[in-house]
């Protein structure tokens, strides 16, 4: 299992968030942006719109980053 937090992947907070793949890791993160701006988060909100707003060449660039980050990432 590897631990991020929200801010390595691209969030406004060190919200840590666990998983045994990339993949987990991002649903879990997902599940954790949509909780916060659901209870108003602003920030959370502004985080989520960059990334849906960016060129497809720019969400590939962050998504490889993120991978990077969780490969990289010591075993928890």
């Amino acid at each position: 299992m590897k631990k991020l937090t929200c801010r390595d992947l691209g969030g406004p907070c060190d919200k840590e968030i666990t998983g045994n793949s990339f993949k987990e890791v991002g649903k879990k993160s997902y599940d954790h942006v949509m909780e916060q701006i659901n209870s108003g988060d602003e920030a959370h909100r502004a985080a989520a719109a960059k990334m849906k707003n960016a060129t497809p060449e720019q969400q590939k660039t962050w998504m490889a980053e993120f991978e990077r980050k969780y490969n990289e990432a010591p075993e928890v």
